[in-house]
């Protein structure tokens, strides 16, 4: 498990229950819960098609050889949130350590209902 994904506001009732989860045009299986806190959780999940060509076109160090990867999902429950979690994702995509998991891709879902002002 190299990489790392971030589900913003995703994941809302697959996470709990094992299901499949989609992050733009990847498909994942969320295997168990890893961590949380927060308003955050991380989940181990499992890409469906590791193979695919889209897979292939990839970097090799942004590609699991067992196909798992670590997924954040956070809760988002008010504009001042979700501009927080959007500088999260700015900064993360600028890190570049080997002791530190890439992002490799994020969406922003929204899910039932709205946001606070």
């Amino acid at each position: 498990m190299g990489c790392s994904l971030s589900g913003l506001n995703a994941l809302y009732d697959a996470a709990t229950g094992g299901g499949d989860v989609w992050i733009n045009e990847r498909r994942f299986r969320v295997l168990r819960q890893i961590g949380e806190g927060g308003f955050a959780f991380v989940y181990l999940v499992k890409e469906h098609d590791a193979s695919s060509d889209a897979a292939r076109d990839r970097h090799p160090s942004h590609v699991s050889d067992d196909g798992t990867y670590a997924m954040k999902k956070v809760l988002i429950q008010s504009r001042e949130q979700l501009d927080l979690v959007k500088e999260e994702i700015r900064v993360s995509s600028l890190f570049n350590h080997p002791n530190l998991l890439p992002l490799l891709d994020h969406a922003i879902i929204a899910v039932k209902g709205r946001l606070e002002p």
